[in-house]
């Protein structure tokens, strides 16, 4: 999934990927590392729950995406995240890009405004 990400967020027109962790451990010193100015989390992390990463994310007022393996998600965003988006998939990854991209060139404007 990490190298499934890396290449659809690098096709994306203002984005760069700046670091990628595979739990909540390797995602703190990511962050204490590079400062990022958007983290898209998983709903599911191994270990550790992610919404406790996403606590301490927020508190350090940066935005998050939440990203999900669930296709049709009906439980409410937690407070302070902008967006949930469905992971990409290598079987669809085409489609996946222009979804990604259409959403994230959002979330860009979002963050600019």
């Amino acid at each position: 999934m990490l190298d499934l990400l890396r290449q659809v967020v690098t096709g994306l027109e203002g984005f760069q990927v700046a670091g990628l962790a595979k739990d909540c451990a390797e995602a703190r010193l990511e962050l204490l590392r590079r400062r990022p100015d958007l983290v898209l989390l998983d709903e599911i992390l191994p270990g550790e729950s992610s919404l406790d990463l996403l606590v301490e994310i927020l508190a350090d007022a940066i935005p998050v995406v939440l990203m999900t393996g669930m296709e049709n998600p009906t439980h409410p965003l937690p407070v302070g995240v902008s967006r949930r988006l469905i992971k990409p998939d290598w079987r669809t990854l085409e489609k996946d890009q222009a979804r990604f991209a259409a959403a994230m060139s959002s979330e860009l404007k979002g963050l600019q405004a």
